[in-house]
């Protein structure tokens, strides 16, 4: 019998008798744990010499302001009614272009006829739709001015339009999207797209001008014909009917097509000339908040008074809303002495949501000016993936590390000023939340400072 001692701890086994997997196995199930580790198990997950606390937090929901649209990667269409935000409306406005100057320049143009003009819009698929996919009710409209590649455009600009002009051939009438149909047109199969049939009386303006100055070039063509403003009239809505779609207008697939015959050379083929969109046209979304339609209490008492504890606080993109946070008692003479590892601010939903509307994908924090604007913090000067800030599904938050923000306002080479979350894709989403402000009863909104101890 052979006697080993590891550690305080003692173990007996015959060597001779048993082979090297054996005796590994009879050593894990028979040696004594030794008393030096014990409670271990029992420590906090903080590393050794850290201190965690908390500092109070102070929050607030403000309506957003105006933000640019044009240029942008995606457009949006469509509507819905959302109880704690209420209604919202989205429209996209855009120029069309010349596929090739000079169209019908030298020919006889006299034996075309039109056979129909249609809008074709293609989905969006990186990014599913906001709400259903209920039918609506599309409107467009020719804008009265023209558009101009120097200047920047806001949500909150509506193009000027007849609101009389409707250029939809079925007014009215209620189009379901279909974000997997893949129309066969002329025999070619498409990619999932909103396409709206126009009015006749367009495409007889379009035929009127071939040969004409109007199609000479793009210039010309766009003092013809400005663009047109895309939108919905879905009437009264029930709350999580409808949506709002993604739109690619950069794609290649968005245009209006006029269809038409040559009955002099071939009356029998139908013949097709794209409008392209292109990434050259302006375009930009607008978007109409109304939210005197929430349903639910909440929003209008956190907007009427920013001063009282928030038990839940609002975002929401597209110009929507945004949260304020201050940390009152961040002061560097309640800190002196310490030396600050890390600073997690923790932002919490609140309570459960639709998943149709669901809660951003991202959420970003700045710095507001003084007067007015956002300002970086400087954890972000090494990238969003320091900082944070991404959904978390698991326990329903974000996080953000604000460390090299907090040393500073403790150090005093940084002001504290106001910090506000805006939601990520701001120009591009509808996306909300509803966020567990810090006085929310079970817990919310938290900032939690770590400290070192040695």
């Amino acid at each position: 019998m052979t006697v080993t001692r590891s550690q305080g701890s003692f173990c007996r086994a015959p060597l001779r008798s048993w082979g090297m997997p054996a005796l590994l196995a009879a050593a894990l199930l028979s040696c004594g744990k030794p008393e030096k580790d014990l409670g271990l198990d029992l420590l906090p997950a903080e590393p050794l010499g850290t201190v965690a606390e908390a500092t109070p937090v102070r929050a607030y929901t403000r309506v957003d302001t105006a933000l640019r649209t044009s240029g942008l990667t995606r457009q949006l269409v469509g509507s819905y009614l959302d109880p704690q935000f209420g209604s919202v409306r989205v429209g996209s406005v855009f120029q069309l272009r010349l596929s090739v100057n000079n169209i019908g320049a030298g020919q006889d143009n006299a034996g075309l006829v039109a056979d129909s003009i249609v809008l074709a819009l293609p989905f969006d698929l990186s990014t599913p739709p906001y709400g259903g996919l209920d039918p609506q009710v599309f409107q467009v409209f020719e804008l009265e001015n023209a558009l101009s590649v120097d200047s920047l455009y806001y949500n909150d600009r509506i193009p000027a339009h007849d609101p009389g002009g409707d250029l939809v051939a079925d007014r009215g009438g209620r189009i379901r999207p279909d974000l997997a149909l893949r129309p066969v047109v002329l025999g070619d199969t498409l990619v999932p797209q909103l396409r709206i049939r126009l009015d006749a009386a367009l495409a007889e303006r379009f035929i009127a001008a071939f040969g004409q100055s109007a199609f000479v070039d793009n210039v010309a063509f766009q003092e013809f014909f400005r663009g047109l403003y895309i939108t919905v009239d879905n009437g009264p809505q029930l709350p999580f009917e409808q949506g709002v779609l993604p739109l690619n207008l950069l794609s290649t697939a968005a245009k209006v097509t006029l269809y038409y015959r040559n009955t002099l050379l071939d009356p029998s083929t139908t013949l097709a000339l794209d409008f392209p969109v292109g990434q050259n046209s302006v375009r930009y979304t607008v978007v109409e908040h109304e939210r005197s339609q929430t349903l639910e209490p909440g929003l209008a008492e956190a907007l009427a008074d920013t001063t009282a504890p928030a038990t839940r606080t609002y975002v929401q993109a597209l110009g929507g809303l945004r949260t304020g946070l201050r940390f009152p008692g961040l002061d560097p003479a309640n800190y002196a002495g310490k030396v600050l590892a890390r600073a997690i601010l923790v932002a919490p939903i609140d309570g459960s949501f639709n998943p149709d509307l669901f809660p951003p994908t991202q959420l970003f924090v700045f710095r507001r000016k003084s007067a007015g604007g956002d300002l970086f913090l400087p954890d972000q000067l090494q990238g969003t993936g320091s900082i944070d800030g991404q959904y978390n599904s698991t326990d329903r938050s974000y996080r953000f590390n604000i460390t090299r923000y907090v040393q500073g306002v403790l150090n005093g080479t940084m002001e504290e000023k106001v910090l506000e979350l805006v939601p990520g894709s701001n120009g591009i989403s509808v996306a909300r939340a509803v966020l567990a402000g810090p006085d929310h009863p079970d817990g919310g909104m938290r900032l939690e400072l770590t400290f070192t101890t040695y």
